[in-house]
């Protein structure tokens, strides 16, 4: 892993390439696949992206607590996504598609952006989320939320 900001923006590409299928051919297992992913995702933001954006961007407290509030609403729904029928799984994982795909713009066009202006390494990036991949709990437990 060499830029940090291009591999999660790989990993943005792949999630919405998810719901593009989910939208063709709704699946209860893809839903839950969907759910995994994103938890392991925001799991890695949270540990490796967030606290440098705290750190070297100004006003990056502001900006990494509102995209902590975004990853919190989208959790909820995840864990809603595990208690609801199938029925009402299609319009729960709009509603989620919705919520990321708003949280993906903000982070590509705002605050990667910021980041690489205000110097955080692409490089120590990659290897932060590296290791907050390996140490994901939702990997190491099977628990999703």
């Amino acid at each position: 892993m060499a830029d940090g900001y291009e591999y999660l923006t790989r990993e943005h590409r792949n999630v919405e390439s998810m719901f593009d299928e989910y939208r063709r051919e709704p699946d209860d297992a893809l839903a839950h696949r969907i759910a995994e992913a994103l938890t392991l995702h925001s799991e890695a933001e949270e540990a490796a992206l967030y606290p440098q954006l705290r750190k070297y961007v100004d006003d990056g407290d502001d900006i990494a607590a509102e995209a902590e509030y975004e990853h919190a609403t989208v959790k909820s729904q995840i864990a809603r996504l595990y208690e609801a029928p199938p029925v009402d799984l299609a319009p729960l994982v709009r509603q989620i598609e919705q919520n990321v795909a708003e949280h993906v713009r903000r982070e590509e066009q705002e605050i990667f952006p910021a980041m690489r202006e205000s110097g955080v390494d692409a490089d120590g990036l990659a290897r932060a989320l590296e290791r907050a991949q390996g140490e994901a709990p939702s990997r190491s437990s099977g628990n999703v939320g």
